[in-house]
């Protein structure tokens, strides 16, 4: 009966951080950017019942013994980086990723980091960058004089400048080997860890890469109705795993009782 206990609350332990991780999807279902939670769960060690002192009439032909698990625990927490759908804002230092990859900014301090949030504008110095000041990670600046700033969809950078259209830079996209292994830093960015491998810079369009798109911006990947149907599911779920402690706990008291 404690194993029954032990079962129930690792349930119930799992499908929290289930529903935390969904409404942590709800919460962020405006956020440019924002990239979804997905929480995987495996089953813990089995156990032979015979081991528990429960007499098994063992079938000869049967592969392996009657096991009984110990509950589940959850194996990882990560992000799905599917694409969201792209809204129009026609500001032309607004980008969205359409394919593959991730903006790099740097902040201050020199740290890189990278994010599809592609909401970007220029700084008293001419600089892009986002709504936390980072610097986009581009060769260039723009001028005070530059006008018509336009970003094509392999990253080229162009403005008119005293009357004449120029060529400024080009923006470059990022991969990295294993995105599920970034980190969440806030501020929809994302820490390259050991995990998810060096990231590589590349030419948007190229390489697997994916192209860019000016004056857009990438909602949240989430699906509010799926959410909310899984979030209803998950706390179902707890629900039930938190009578099989109530009703072990009964079954545990019963037991006490007839030992008196």
């Amino acid at each position: 009966m404690i194993g029954a206990l032990w079962r129930g609350a690792s349930g119930m332990l799992a499908q929290q951080l289930a529903v935390d991780s969904l409404a942590n999807d709800v919460a962020n279902v405006n956020t440019t950017g924002y990239k979804q939670g997905r929480v995987e769960f495996a089953d813990l060690i089995y156990r032979p019942i015979e081991e528990m002192g429960m007499p098994v009439n063992r079938i000869p032909e049967a592969a392996t013994p009657p096991a009984l698990g110990a509950g589940v625990r959850v194996a990882a927490m990560e992000k799905d980086f599917s694409q969201g759908s792209l809204i129009h804002t026609g500001d032309p230092l607004n980008l969205a990723v359409q394919g593959e990859g991730f903006f790099a900014v740097y902040s201050p301090g020199g740290e890189r980091f990278l994010t599809r949030d592609g909401n970007f504008h220029r700084d008293a110095d001419g600089f892009l960058v986002n709504a936390r000041g980072y610097y986009l990670d581009v060769p260039f600046s723009l001028p005070p004089e530059a006008e018509n700033v336009t970003v094509s969809p392999d990253g080229t950078v162009t403005a008119v400048i005293d009357g004449m259209p120029q060529v400024l830079g080009n923006i470059d996209l990022y991969t990295v080997p294993n995105p599920s292994g970034l980190e969440g830093a806030g501020d929809n960015l994302f820490r390259e860890t050991a995990a998810s491998g060096q990231a590589a810079a590349g030419r948007p369009g190229t390489q697997g890469l994916g192209t860019i798109r000016s004056g857009y911006l990438e909602a949240a990947n989430v699906d509010l109705a799926a959410a909310l149907t899984r979030m209803i599911m998950a706390q179902r779920a707890y629900e039930v795993n938190a009578r099989s402690v109530r009703l072990a706990d009964e079954m545990w008291g019963l037991a006490n009782s007839l030992r008196r």
